[in-house]
């Protein structure tokens, strides 16, 4: 019996099997696919947008969506559908099946529709105590789960985003706590209520806990055999279709196994754990286009690499000059990077330059603990690396610390590049 599951991307329901590197097409063309849920008979349910183009997103577009939601039996064959017969799902996103219903966000309406699964009926919860923010994507509602007897209820909210707590059946706001930027996904990491923070690249809980991944994260199911994340290219929406989505394969406590990488799938959505399952005869086609690395990451969205344009959010950053396209200098005598070490960890690497004529120098430091002194006699890169095992995981800081700022027309008088700079830094590599 091997741990399998299933995973929601623009174009396709895929099924997969990571201890044996097996992938199945479960279905295509009612994209894009999002919520996925499960009941305790075994049923398997998958919300879909049924969207025929991937143009910009605009309100004409979602307004004019009526999403339904797919039934499919333990072998993952359709067997039924689902959609109201009074009101439209539009824009749908995260499900969660609790207490014999059926709970899915509707972002463009910013509503939940509740499905009652054995009564057959359907109704809305509009979860803003403000009756302004009924049919208007305000908050961006994109997961829900049931967690301690709450309903929670994360909001995007295009940038900064909330976690909503619902005292349960009243459905009564409880508190509000911040959780992320761009936030998708609820799901326990190292004993605490997290969230896949999108915006950023990486994880982050409420205790502060913070884990890399890079890329868009988004799509998160955790089992006893391992951890599956789901991330997406970062690009503009009407690209998004026409990406690659890789799937990245944890061990238990977080540490890299595998990244399978699924051309052409659009956006990674959502995962749903099925459980450990005996080989099953799917009816359903083997997918057969995955690019598998093992210990390695993929090639598009490395998890351990810190390049120019990925030093640091979208906020400017005191100390640093705009990201070039192979480097991004330093701009002043001490800037900081901060690092995200991940568990197993055990090496970093880090390939700097310096452009200045003369003799020039970067003291590296890692938190308050110099690392060494690299030393440049004229113009060149350099390449250093240094063991790190039994360092926290979490937030670092790698500091580089050069004696003076200097301008290339102080040496050239055919620049026009008047700015201070101090060492150009290439890459930083963790593995």
């Amino acid at each position: 019996m091997a741990r399998r599951f299933l995973v929601a991307t623009t174009h396709y329901l895929l099924a997969i099997e990571p201890e044996s590197d097996t992938l199945w097409q479960v279905h295509s063309g009612a994209g894009m696919y999002f919520g996925l849920a499960k009941d305790p008979d075994g049923l398997i349910y998958a919300a879909c947008r049924n969207i025929t183009t991937y143009g910009p997103e605009n309100d004409e577009a979602r307004a004019a969506e009526s999403g339904t939601i797919l039934i499919f039996d333990r072998n993952l064959n359709l067997c039924g559908e689902l959609q109201p017969p009074t009101f439209l799902l539009r824009h749908l996103h995260g499900m969660t099946y609790f207490d014999r219903c059926l709970w899915i966000t509707s972002t463009y309406d910013n509503m939940v529709a509740i499905y009652d699964l054995a009564k057959r009926e359907w109704m809305r919860w509009y979860p803003s105590p403000d009756p302004a923010h009924r049919g208007r994507d305000v908050h961006h509602f994109n997961t829900i789960k049931v967690i301690g007897g709450q309903v929670c209820l994360l909001a995007h909210k295009f940038g900064r985003s909330e976690l909503f707590f619902y005292e349960y059946p009243r459905l009564s706001l409880n508190s509000v706590v911040p959780l992320g930027v761009k936030s998708h996904d609820l799901f326990f990491f190292d004993g605490m209520l997290a969230t896949c923070s999108s915006g950023e690249g990486c994880i982050v809980s409420l205790s502060g806990q913070r884990f890399r991944t890079f890329g868009f994260p988004r799509g998160v199911e955790t089992a006893p055999e391992g951890n599956l994340l789901g991330i997406s290219m970062i690009c503009p929406r009407d690209q998004r279709q026409l990406q690659d989505g890789i799937l990245r394969w944890y061990a238990p406590d977080w540490r890299f196994r595998a990244d399978y990488l699924v051309p052409r799938v659009g956006m990674v959505l959502a995962a749903l754990d099925l459980g450990r399952q005996e080989a099953t005869p799917y009816s359903i086609e083997l997918w057969q286009h995955a690019e598998i690395t093992h210990g390695t990451y993929n090639r598009l969205v490395p998890g351990n690499l810190y390049l120019p344009n990925a030093f640091f959010s979208e906020e400017p950053t005191p100390g640093w000059h705009s990201s070039e396209v192979s480097h991004r200098w330093t701009a002043a005598k001490e800037a900081a990077l901060s690092i995200l070490i991940n568990p197993g960890d055990q090496r970093l690497r880090v390939e700097i330059s310096s452009a200045n004529p003369k003799p020039y120098w970067v003291e590296l430091w890692l938190d308050d603990q110099p690392l060494e002194t690299v030393a440049f006699p004229h113009p060149t890169s350099q390449n250093r690396e240094f063991y790190i095992p039994g360092l926290s995981c979490g937030p670092h800081s790698l500091i580089f610390r050069v004696p003076y700022l200097w301008k290339p027309t102080d040496f050239d008088p055919d620049s026009h590049d008047d700015r201070l700079l101090g060492v150009a830094v290439h890459r930083v590599t963790l593995d």
